[in-house]
């Protein structure tokens, strides 16, 4: 399963020192607070990326180790639309300046726990007028509903991490909260680390997002 497509305010990066200690990283402050940012589940891997211009790609690994600290990739002057994971890849839908703007894509590939920027491609539609089928299938695969975290799911879920290597005694899953009501709206998203008997031995809080429109009223 990919969550993708969950688009920008400014936000503020906190790239956090992740600890071993799991009652520290329950404290810990979340790496995205503002609003959803852009998510996507590869093979051992979590990426995340907010939506305002200059924001940072950024990495979660796991490997033998576990769950590395967090590791950013600026991605300058891009107007992000879109982002899907699949394997070791990374891929993003960016517009760039102006109406006539064109869609590209970004092609990043995962190695060290690092993004290291592969291929761009132009995909040479400004977003108006008839796509090409092909120009067609990656718009609407990287920016559907499901490519910002969260997206308009609601309830309690949990979306499993692939093809970590070297943690045989451990699986890895993303756990989403997702709530709105009258005036109110609350999204979380925890990285979690569980043992064989499926305890959890770590959680690593990437978004804590909470909004109360009715704050301050009588």
């Amino acid at each position: 399963m990919r969550i993708s497509a969950v688009t920008s305010t400014l936000l503020v990066l906190s790239v956090v020192c992740l600890t071993t200690n799991n009652a520290a990283a329950q404290t810990a402050k979340a790496l995205y607070t503002g609003y959803p940012p852009y998510l996507c589940v590869g093979g051992g891997f979590v990426a995340m990326m907010g939506i305002s211009k200059g924001a940072a790609l950024v990495v979660i690994s796991i490997d033998d180790k576990g769950i590395e600290a967090p590791q950013p990739t600026p991605v300058p002057d891009v107007d992000i639309r879109g982002m899907g994971c699949s394997g070791s890849h990374i891929e993003l839908l960016v517009r760039g300046e102006g109406v006539s703007g064109h869609y590209s894509t970004i092609l990043f590939i995962v190695r060290g726990g690092k993004a290291r920027e592969w291929q761009r491609q132009d995909l040479n539609w400004s977003g108006y007028g008839p796509t090409q089928p092909e120009i067609e299938y990656e718009v609407d695969s990287l920016d559907w509903v499901g490519s910002r975290a969260g997206g308009f799911m609601r309830g309690d879920w949990y979306v499993w991490v692939p093809r970590v290597v070297g943690r045989p005694n451990n699986s890895y899953e993303l756990h989403f909260i997702s709530s709105h009501g009258r005036g109110y709206s609350k999204f979380v998203a925890d990285l979690l680390e569980e043992s064989a008997d499926k305890k959890v031995t770590r959680s690593v809080p990437l978004v804590r997002i909470e909004a109360d429109d009715d704050a301050g009223e009588d």
